[in-house]
């Protein structure tokens, strides 16, 4: 197995900004990155149950996992939850 890709260290399980309107709010979640990867983390989980994973459309999960890579840009391995309120829903994000 690639070692990259064996959990290890510290992984964050990092909360879903939202706006006032319920929108994703991307900016946020980049300054939550941001801080999480200042602090030394070894990876970030994004869209976990802590992630508010059951409020995403499946577009807005899809958005928020790109932009959790976009942010961190291979400096830590990013983590996609696939968790879903029907065995459907997880089997098409995963």
């Amino acid at each position: 197995m690639d070692a990259r890709l064996t959990p290890r260290g510290i992984i964050p399980a990092l909360v879903t900004p939202f706006d006032e309107d319920e929108n994703l709010d991307l900016r946020a979640l980049a300054r939550v990155i941001d801080r999480v990867l200042g602090s030394g983390v070894h990876g970030l989980f994004v869209a976990g149950s802590q992630g508010e994973f059951w409020a995403l459309t499946m577009e807005e999960h899809r958005q928020l996992i790109a932009e959790a890579v976009r942010v961190a840009g291979g400096a830590v391995p990013v983590y996609a939850g696939a968790s879903a309120i029907t065995t459907r829903q997880a089997i098409a994000l995963a």
